[in-house]
């Protein structure tokens, strides 16, 4: 409120302006009216800015159901019949390139359903990604959704600050990235010898976050860095905003890929016990080489412990939330160019009855 009632300030003073410099040229239906406008323009720049501040994603995870075949009406619209009548104007009635045409469509655990790139422009064609569609494959999605933790993570952040400068070669950017349809790497090796990605990726896809991902709406990130420092973790923490909402990250350090130098969790969930018996769980397994029992502790824990912090608890945080710098200038010169450009044409224009203006009433 505070930030749209500063923007409205210089478009005030321009419309004041404009009304007591040019009496009975511009009107007071004129001068409300341009303030309503740059009110209107204001508030659509806030909104933007709150928008862009506070929107992200996150991974949903599941397993495919079900592949369908469905004929569907045809897609493919063209003009026909076409005639122009005695007025010159043309009527044309709409056509259709097929009878039908064909969907390959892939279900999921999460409800959702994707459908397959034709591989002709019917669909007549079975297309080979398809063909290779089989129940019980992992399935990941990505979701917008509104976190409010962006408006103003510093205040739930505050004492977990870490030297992202120091660890900056081991932050990854937020895997957040869904190819192939519906697979996604939910595994980051930062430079760990000895890590076998293809087998840790899919011990993670098909025995935690596949299982996991509808009932606890969980998604299981792990990634593995070349240091035993623990403090590694404060820093992901900053760098990540402290991750998603439905996030479970798991953090083991390891120089030679074969021993655990430590283990660390970052997670929103509700119950402190997921991270401390989780990291416990997994420096007492002490070695990389046991990847399975890794795995299974993570499903393990994940299943007994996450509990989804449900964001609309974080709401509270908007009230502090603060436009960055760049959007606030962005807004002002809008609102300023806006303002000139309405006074100078009610002062050109006349809209009502000059008995209704400022210097008829004075």
């Amino acid at each position: 409120m505070l930030d749209f009632l500063m923007l409205m300030c210089v478009p005030l003073i321009i419309a004041l302006g404009a009304l007591f410099f040019f009496k009975g040229k511009v009107t007071i239906y004129e001068f409300l009216g341009q303030l309503g406008v740059v009110a209107v323009c204001v508030g659509i720049c806030l909104a933007v800015a709150y928008n862009s501040s506070t929107t992200d994603t996150e991974i949903w995870n599941g397993q495919v159901t079900s592949r369908t075949r469905d004929v569907v009406s045809c897609s493919h619209s063209y003009d026909c019949n076409c005639y122009t009548d005695s007025k010159g104007n043309r009527h044309c009635s709409t056509c259709y390139e097929h009878a039908f045409d064909v969907d390959w469509t892939v279900h999921a655990t999460t409800g959702e359903a994707i459908d397959i790139d034709r591989e002709d422009r019917q669909g007549l064609i079975e297309p080979k990604r398809w063909d290779a569609v089989y129940p019980g494959q992992p399935f990941s999605s990505q979701h917008t959704f509104t976190n409010y933790i962006r408006a103003n993570p510093d205040s739930v952040l505050l004492g977990t600050k870490g030297d992202v400068v120091k660890f900056a070669a081991m932050l990854p950017p937020y895997p957040d990235t869904v190819y192939d349809y519906y697979s996604h790497d939910a595994v980051v090796n930062m430079g760990v010898p000895n890590i076998d990605m293809n087998t840790w990726n899919w011990l993670l896809a098909n025995n935690v976050n596949k299982l996991l991902g509808p009932s606890k709406q969980v998604n299981v990130i792990l990634i593995f860095v070349p240091t035993d420092d623990a403090s590694y973790m404060l820093a992901l923490k900053d760098k990540w905003m402290g991750g998603k909402k439905n996030d479970v990250t798991v953090v083991i350090g390891s120089k030679d890929g074969h021993k655990v130098e430590f283990a660390d969790v970052m997670s929103w969930s509700t119950n402190s016990d997921l991270k401390i018996v989780l990291k416990d769980s997994i420096e007492e397994i002490g070695t990389l080489d046991q990847r399975d029992a890794i795995v299974k502790t993570i499903a393990t824990t994940v299943q007994n412990k996450f509990v989804r912090m449900h964001m609309k608890d974080m709401k509270y945080l908007m009230r502090s939330f603060q436009p960055s710098g760049t959007s606030l200038w962005v807004s002002f010169i809008i609102s300023v160019l806006l303002s000139i450009g309405l006074a100078i044409w009610s002062v050109k224009n006349d809209i009502t009855d000059d008995s209704s203006s400022y210097n008829s009433r004075y």
